[in-house]
């Protein structure tokens, strides 16, 4: 609390999150207390009544810290696009706008930079596992002015304690900009776990015995020159099309900086020829889809497709381009792409514990029939 977001008596902090989920209990309830502070607790949805809410309670209370998802960012986007919400209420106490929960786009970055210029963006990466950021700029321990700078997309640099490393799959370290599986040197730092409650074997099956040595994170990403670190996706999320290795998070990120998108998923679709080939889901800003006509989607998937084929490249073409109104993801925000990708190549799956809207499966079930 004190480093990562320089909370501390007398200051207020704001973690719009789920009480259950580790940011809950670690960033709303012990962490702000602990350090002296007051924290905000918020229930509802960051857009009701409006897409204003959230600036209202930083108003209301005097927020210093706000520490949100990027899907809360994006959903907010959606709606007030334009920022014109934002201008409504006095936020100049809100300092630090810290990022958790899954990777940020760029374009989601130019948004709150845009509407909130003043405001110092803090992205973190973490795990629940870890218990505390393993990549993101501490505050309280650097001069404001000497801090890393914000790179959209990134999430800064290792803090204290935390050696990452980028592997391939044969567990040899890479090249700046190549993308690999992320793993953390041991000895772990302080309040990493231990094992899993009851179950040692599987703690060493999952986490250490692909990397001996390493903790591995399954996530996949890359480090650049600068040593930044780009968490793109899960592993299991990277698409494998004609020779190539994708990650979906960079799709989904050239698709976000899209005019007419808000927000996307892009996961691997069977094709015979091909292999694995990209299939984006796609929501609108503004009102959606539903104001759409045929003609007008089809023309704003071409041009999708061409901007993906245009910085990305040509093997990364997507198969298609399906619009919905909400993507499902988990109660704690995260984009269940792992269930998106068994309903679109029709696989059995079992229904997520976390889903926070089971109705949403049956949206894209319905959606890729169509399609196909």
């Amino acid at each position: 609390m004190e480093h990562v977001f320089d909370v501390h008596k007398g200051t207020v902090h704001f973690a719009g999150s789920d009480v259950g989920w580790v940011v809950g209990h670690s960033f709303i309830v012990y962490g702000p207390l602990l350090r002296g502070a007051t924290s905000v607790f918020f229930e509802g949805k960051p857009v009701v009544p409006d897409a204003g809410v959230m600036w209202r309670c930083c108003e209301q209370y005097k927020v210093k810290s706000l520490y949100m998802a990027p899907t809360a960012v994006r959903v907010i986007k959606k709606l007030d696009y334009e920022g014109e919400l934002v201008k409504n209420y006095d936020i100049s106490t809100v300092k630090t706008f810290c990022i958790v929960g899954e990777r940020c786009d760029p374009d989601t970055i130019h948004w709150i930079h845009k509407n909130l210029p003043d405001v110092l963006i803090n992205d973190t990466w973490w795990q629940t596992e870890t218990g505390w950021p393993i990549c993101c700029n501490l505050l309280k321990l650097s001069d404001w002015d000497t801090i890393y700078p914000t790179l959209p997309g990134s999430v800064t640099k290792p803090v204290p304690g935390y050696d990452v490393r980028i592997f391939s799959e044969g567990n040899e370290e890479v090249e700046p900009n190549e993308l690999g599986k992320v793993v953390i040197k041991m000895p772990l730092p302080p309040a990493f776990m231990l094992t899993l409650w009851g179950n040692d074997e599987a703690f060493i099956a999952k986490y250490l015995a692909e990397t001996p040595g390493y903790y591995t994170t399954g996530d996949a990403g890359f480090k650049d020159e600068q040593g930044y670190v780009h968490i793109m996706t899960r592993m299991d999320d990277v698409i494998n099309t004609s020779g190539h290795r994708i990650s979906t998070g960079r799709l989904e990120e050239v698709i976000n900086g899209h005019d007419m998108i808000v927000e996307s998923a892009v996961v691997g679709y069977n094709e015979p020829l091909r292999g694995e080939c990209p299939l984006a889901f796609c929501i609108l800003r503004g009102s959606g889809k539903k104001d759409k006509t045929k003609e007008e989607l089809d023309a704003i998937a071409k041009t999708v497709n061409e901007r993906v084929r245009s910085e990305v490249g040509a093997f990364a073409r997507l198969i298609g381009v399906i619009f919905v109104e909400k993507l499902p993801k988990t109660r704690s925000g995260k984009i269940l792409r792992g269930t998106i990708r068994k309903i679109s190549n029709k696989q059995e799956y079992k229904m997520p514990a976390t889903i926070d809207d089971v109705n949403s499966l049956d949206v894209i079930a319905n959606e890729v029939d169509t399609w196909q």
